[in-house]
């Protein structure tokens, strides 16, 4: 009777142990992953247009806090900021306007904080064609920080992307009392 008792009470234990690493990772997992995310930018990535514009656009997928958000248009190998004024933010919407823009490559770079706290960074690229445009040192300049722009957009968005570090604290978490149950179960046999 004693055995019957500590095999239904090593189960009961192993049960509690995959039970309580399973309810961490159901509760933290759909938190962990709803970042927000860049969902489109006027003018587009990788762009060509014929006009300059007079104001960039940002989208994001939930609200931006206001008091959080930045944004600069540079080109040329000064990396003067073609912004003028303060981003305005409308809900999940940002906007700047922006200096007269001359023929060449641009980078708008962003970054800004979600309602959630979560910080969204990136990077994008457009050229305003003209005349102009076949000056080799802008562009050559340009060539190289789009380039260097483009590295960083990648970085940035492998750690928008990627597992966010609670997932894998609870995994082993989860992989530790996992264990542990398997340890109970087999030592009451």
């Amino acid at each position: 009777m004693t055995a019957l008792r500590g095999r239904v009470a090593s189960v009961a234990v192993a049960a509690a142990l995959v039970g309580g690493a399973a309810a961490p990772a159901v509760v933290l997992a759909p938190v962990a992953v709803a970042h927000s995310v860049l969902v489109s930018i006027d003018p587009e990535d990788g762009s060509e247009l014929d006009t300059p514009p007079d104001e960039i656009v940002l989208t994001f997928n939930e609200e931006i806090n206001q008091s959080f958000a930045s944004v600069a248009v540079t080109a040329g190998e000064n990396r003067a900021n073609r912004v003028v004024g303060d981003p305005s933010v409308a809900g999940e919407t940002v906007t700047v306007d922006v200096d007269e823009l001359e023929p060449g490559p641009y980078t708008v770079g962003y970054r800004v904080t979600s309602s959630d706290g979560h910080v969204v960074s990136g990077s994008s690229v457009f050229t305003v064609a003209g005349g102009a445009g076949g000056d080799a040192s802008p562009a050559g300049g340009s060539d190289t920080g789009a380039g260097d722009e483009a590295d960083v957009a990648d970085e940035t968005s492998g750690e928008d992307t990627g597992i966010n570090p609670a997932i894998w604290v609870v995994g082993g978490l989860a992989i530790l009392l996992i264990g542990g149950a398997f340890v109970l179960l087999r030592r009451g046999n």
